[in-house]
């Protein structure tokens, strides 16, 4: 149904403990602000209007720091994601073979996979002529 974000173990365990660290972190700020604003009513010198400013400039500086570390924990989180899907759809992975085997074309035209590979074995890239204006070898030049 639904697997837990951060588990135990793995990969990158200090990066994990960071991205819970500032999840824990943006928490704590959120209580501060709530705090900080019971403050200015209770104890802040002024009058009301000083007190309703300080804490709309209290909720806006708490609203842009907790986005800020939820936002960096993601991105850590984000980079575990991205790691292991990476891993996972590697050559070889889920039904992907690590090679590509061909057969000879009757034709003397080579398949895409001899093409990519380039082992000259009767590959078109193994006979092109690089001085030859073709898509493939503007390709090989760079251009």
């Amino acid at each position: 149904m639904h697997k837990p974000h951060v588990q135990s173990g793995g990969r990158y365990p200090v990066l994990r403990a960071l991205a819970i660290w500032y999840v824990i972190g943006a928490a704590l700020t959120l209580i501060g602000v709530v705090i900080g604003i019971g403050y200015i009513f209770a104890r802040a010198p002024g009058g009301f209007v000083d007190h309703l400013i300080m804490t709309i400039g209290a909720v806006i500086a708490g609203f842009f720091m907790v986005v800020s570390l939820l936002a960096v924990a993601e991105v850590l989180k984000l980079f575990i994601d991205v790691e292991h899907n990476t891993r996972m759809n590697a050559a070889g992975r889920i039904g992907m073979p690590s090679t590509v085997v061909t057969t000879a074309s009757p034709t003397g035209i080579a398949s895409s996979a001899e093409v990519i590979r380039g082992d000259g074995a009767g590959g078109r890239l193994a006979e092109l002529d690089l001085d030859e204006e073709t898509a493939e070898a503007a390709l090989l030049r760079g251009h």
